[in-house]
């Protein structure tokens, strides 16, 4: 709302029944200032990330964009993922770590340098840091709300006030927050939640760090890396159709799971139970077999199973000659590519 719109001698229409001068003015002048600096942001960064988006649809990029979207999309059906893509627009842009073992972002800053100016340098040095999480509102002031990060315990302010206007004191949320010059923005669509899924949702994703724990020396690396995971989170929020479907393969997982026979204490451990449950019939053998020569000759493995039981399959499908990406073992086993390229090197360095 711009002030001048209202004279300063008027009854404030907040209704408190003062003038407007004595009243709201103030409030509405660091609001107005607050949505200036929101659109402005906001242009600097989708100007930004057009050029970004623009560069990453080389014929150059087109196999790592395949790779993203079977990382990505939950469901094989292209009338739902098309929900998402704006989404996925952002995940292949900032979050998808290419065969080059880097991000779109860091790519486009290597081969534009030159090019670029020192404020969007700044920008891209803030797209490095971004990724998804889970926010609660702390406290709601005249021009900015103060967010607290549930997974990282940090907290930011943020001027995007028209956007949050909903929200209150204790109200949960999952975004994405960029920060450009001063101003904390957030990108994509923000998704309100209760706090009974805002608590499912962390005591998942941190039971995942410590899984990997020691691969990321903290949560918020662990995070960047593994955006992805959030993103998944707001595909089964937004459409009741992927839940059902995460639903039915969950039971699927399960049902197949209580119809396992008892297997021989030599290959009773969490790594030939997910391999079981996980790799092609034909190779599953041969990945137990491989994984408890490995076992054997180093000790006690530490790490989550299933990236070690991803990298056992990658390797063994390496041997056999079959043609499969690492996206594609990666997604069956729910981790990264990036996590899979690490087991896989422990496993060759052993």
């Amino acid at each position: 709302m711009k002030v001048t719109l209202l004279g300063r001698n008027e009854l404030c229409p907040c209704g408190s029944g003062m003038k407007y001068k004595k009243c709201c003015l103030n409030k509405d002048v660091v609001l107005e200032r607050a949505g200036r600096k929101v659109v402005l942001s906001q242009k600097q960064y989708s100007e930004l990330y057009t050029k970004i988006y623009e560069y990453s649809r080389q014929d150059k990029f087109k196999e790592e964009y395949e790779k993203a979207k079977e990382m990505f999309y939950i469901v094989e059906d292209e009338s739902t993922n098309e929900k998402f893509e704006r989404f996925f627009n952002t995940y292949f842009v900032q979050d998808h770590i290419m065969e080059s073992k880097k991000v779109m972002t860091v790519a486009f800053y290597e081969d534009n340098r030159d090019k670029l100016n020192t404020h969007e340098v700044e920008i891209l040095r803030s797209l490095f840091e971004s990724y998804v999480s889970i926010y609660e509102v702390k406290e709601v002031l005249d021009g900015k709300i103060l967010l607290k990060d549930c997974l990282t315990d940090n907290e930011v302010y943020t001027e995007d006030v028209n956007l949050l206007k909903d929200f209150k004191v204790g109200s949960c949320m999952i975004a994405r927050i960029v920060t450009i010059d001063d101003t904390s923005i957030l990108i994509d669509v923000t998704i309100s939640i209760s706090e009974a899924v805002k608590d499912v949702i962390s005591n998942d994703i941190m039971y995942l760090f410590k899984q990997y724990e020691d691969l990321y020396k903290d949560i918020k690396t662990f995070l960047i890396h593994h955006t992805h995971i959030l993103y998944k989170y707001m595909q089964q929020l937004l459409d009741p159709n992927v839940a059902e479907y995460l639903r039915k393969q969950k039971e699927e997982r399960m049902n197949k799971i209580s119809e396992e026979v008892a297997v021989s204490v030599e290959d009773d451990c969490k790594v030939c139970s997910v391999l079981r449950r996980n790799a092609e019939k034909e190779n599953v053998d041969a990945c137990i077999e491989f994984w408890n020569e490995f076992k054997k000759a180093n000790g006690d493995v530490k790490g989550s199973e299933n990236g070690w039981a991803a990298a056992v399959e990658y390797h063994i499908n390496k041997v056999n000659g079959q043609n499969i990406t690492q996206a594609q073992i990666s997604k069956k086993y729910e981790i990264s590519p990036s996590t899979l390229g690490k087991r896989y090197k422990d496993l060759k360095i052993s």
